[in-house]
């Protein structure tokens, strides 16, 4: 993986040192540390140092000097209850010379000014409320992916902002960054290399493409405004190979500016060329546009094509899409799932060439090479558009639309007279998409439509539902009487991919998987898994006592799965539980090393997972689980777990107990030796994967 330094990495050095050293989090002793890490890679203070305090969503103006052709960085350090402080620049008429990128309590932006005179620089709350330390400094230091810089100081020369080349398009150029300055460092492409900035004008909206070739690992930026990459349209780094760049994109009529860079501090000459092509009409590719037929998979590829439309999700998907028309003979669901090979979008108008008439959108499920739509549509030919993510994203895909007519349910699993079947431990397909209004829970469901399942147990148990892949917005509810509601045990929304879970007696249930209002309908994986209360209750009883200090070495590969968390992909893998007993209230540190991806969660009671007190997953890698918490006197049940399903193996458990607010910092420890051999990658005598605290 390429690697990237920026003015955040010096400052994140510096907050590491700081906290490494015991610092404390005011702002003085953090100041000191970034004032220092920026005289180390050649930054003067300039200016004095402003300080203060805002509440939430106030910003503080300060009024500053700055002079043409030459580069400040401004660093905002903030305290307090503050977890996001921004600053920005302006110059005369408040237009914007630059503004911060990150979410972070510290913020830097570097800018360089195009004239002589006073400026603003404006410092704002946007989230939470507290203290902070602003202060300037001069010295020319590349901007980074999270900055926005201005203009290139050296305003005179060729190929700066300041004095930009002019190219026509299909006039291929050549050029050379080995003596040129690095004023900008672009996401795609990393910190340090120098560039050669190029204008041209669009008389009206076109496709356009630029292509460079370089002896160097070069790269492309495409800005409406010289060296500003708050207002950058486009970055590529490689295409093919990292000798070529390319960027394919739809302009708007007006002046464009995009520079020739590199990767890192890659440099060299080059060839670049700008092509611009006549768009088709919109009205043209609207008419042709070629209809889905229902249940037919159709594939294809967005390579080659222009960017015509744009929809409300995935970046504004401004990369090169594809229309279909769906024609839809009566009021009906429908929905649409697409397979890409890029990062797709899907989105559905009623007007093909009207983007105010776009009923659904959707970016990513599941993943970024997924998309699904669905909508309640009235008789009429709709619109489906294949897009990809911003721009630069096309490639082959395979898409398919389901329409179904409302009222004509034909559906498996329907209602309680004929309801589908669910076991332990085997996922079931739920589809409401060609259901009947059948039923309604107290948490949601009227009008929309359902699918029942039925399960039964031979003895008090936990049951736990868990759902994955679910297209929609919906609810699931747990009737002891199917379609009776008064029998209700519980009725919970789908808040993603989530578990349902109930303690029940020896019988017969019915769990409902419905719509959270009438346009939701959709597919769904749910999994059901049983724990026997009575065993559990006996096995945490006999569970071994942790005593503090020592280790305890274990496996989870014999065992079963018998308890879930709400970290670690919910555990469903196999665990063991181990008792802690506290005499007071104490400070825990418990250290997790296993030779798979392990989880730590403790509960003060063993048997109800809502008693859940403190959950870990990941402490610097999979293989490794850290919970600091204080507790109160009591019993706890400690269960070492795996991520997800499947994860299983040998384990070292270290647990330290203190008197609360006392005990050693504690980082990332070096893992012990785990029961059965060492993890992968680690053997006798070589370094461990964890830093020695």
């Amino acid at each position: 993986m390429k690697q990237r330094r920026s003015i955040f990495a010096t400052l994140g050095a510096a907050s590491l040192a700081l906290t490494s050293c015991g610092g404390s989090q005011g702002l003085e002793p953090r100041y000191v540390a970034v004032h220092n890490a920026m005289s180390a890679v050649g930054l003067a203070q300039t200016g004095p140092i402003s300080e203060g305090s805002l509440g939430e969503g106030d910003e503080a103006r300060f009024e500053m000097e700055l002079e043409a052709n030459q580069c400040y960085t401004f660093v905002a350090l903030a305290s307090g209850g503050v977890e996001d402080v921004n600053i920005r620049v302006v110059q005369e008429g408040d237009e914007e010379l630059g503004h911060d990128q990150t979410h972070d309590r510290q913020a830097a932006l570097q800018v360089c000014a195009t004239r002589s005179g006073a400026h603003q620089v404006v410092v704002s709350m946007a989230e939470g409320s507290g203290g902070y330390v602003l202060s300037t400094y001069g010295g020319m230091v590349a901007g980074s992916a999270g900055m926005s810089s201005g203009p290139s100081m050296n305003g005179g020369q060729a190929g700066t902002c300041g004095s930009p080349i002019d190219i026509a398009f299909g006039e291929p150029m050549t050029g050379d960054t080995t003596q040129a300055t690095n004023t900008i460092d672009p996401p795609c492409a990393g910190n340090g290399a120098p560039e050669q900035f190029y204008r041209f004008e669009v008389p009206e909206r076109m496709r356009v493409t630029i292509e460079l070739s370089s002896s160097y690992d070069g790269a492309l930026v495409l800005m409406r405004q010289c060296g500003n990459l708050g207002d950058m349209l486009d970055c590529n780094d490689d295409h093919m190979d990292t000798a070529h760049s390319r960027i394919d994109t739809t302009l708007d009529p007006g002046t464009y500016y995009f520079a020739v860079d590199g990767y890192a501090d890659s440099r060299g000459a080059y060839t670049v060329q700008v092509n611009a092509s006549q768009l088709r009409p919109i009205a043209d590719i609207c008419a042709q546009a070629p209809a889905l037929v229902p249940g037919q998979p159709v594939s294809g590829s967005t390579d080659g094509e222009q960017d015509s439309f744009q929809g409300t999700c995935a970046g504004g998907t401004r990369s090169a899409d594809v229309v279909y028309r769906l024609p839809v003979a009566q009021r009906s669901r429908v929905r649409v799932f697409q397979q890409s090979d890029h990062d797709g979008a899907l989105y559905l108008r009623s007007d093909c060439a009207n983007s105010a008439s776009e009923i659904a959108c959707n970016d990513d499920f599941v993943s970024t090479s997924q998309s699904v739509i669905t909508a309640v549509v009235d008789p009429g030919d709709y619109f489906v558009y294949t897009d990809g993510y911003g721009s630069g994203s096309q490639g082959r895909y395979t898409m398919t639309a389901d329409v179904a007519p409302i009222g004509q349910g034909s559906s498996q699993a329907d209602s309680c007279s004929a309801p589908g079947a669910m076991a332990p431990n085997q996922m079931v397909q739920v589809d409401t998409m060609r259901a009947n209004d059948d039923y309604a829970g107290s948490c949601g469901g009227q009008g929309a439509p359902d699918q029942v399942f039925n399960f039964s147990v031979q003895s008090r148990s936990r049951v736990d539902i868990s759902l994955a892949n679910v297209q929609f917005e919906g609810v699931v509810y747990l009737q002891r009487t199917c379609g009776d509601a008064s029998t209700e045990i519980v009725c919970l929304p789908m808040m993603g991919n989530n578990t349902v879970s109930a303690v029940v007696d020896p019988g017969q249930y019915s769990v409902v998987f419905d719509g959270q209002q009438a346009t939701s309908f959709g597919a769904l994986e749910a999994t059901m898994t049983t724990t026997d209360l009575a065993a559990l209750t006996r096995d945490c009883r006999q569970a071994p006592m942790i005593r503090p200090g020592q280790t305890v070495n274990g496996e989870t590969r014999s065992t079963t799965d018998r308890f879930q968390a709400s970290c670690g992909g919910r555990t469903r893998s196999n665990d063991r539980v181990y008792r802690l007993r506290l005499r007071r209230r104490s400070r825990v540190v418990m250290n997790l090393n296993g030779d798979y991806d392990c989880s730590l969660h403790i509960r003060s009671d063993c048997a109800d997972g809502a008693t859940e007190v403190a959950c870990n997953d990941d402490t610097n890698g999979a293989s490794h689980s850290m919970i600091d918490t204080t507790l109160d006197r009591g019993t706890y049940y400690v269960i070492v777990d795996g991520y997800g399903a499947g994860s299983a193996g040998s384990f070292s458990l270290t647990t330290d107990v203190y008197r609360p607010g006392q005990g050693p910092a504690v980082v990332a420890p070096q893992p012990p030796r785990p029961a059965g051999g060492f993890p992968p990658g680690m053997q006798p005598g070589q370094p461990q994967p964890f830093p020695v605290p």
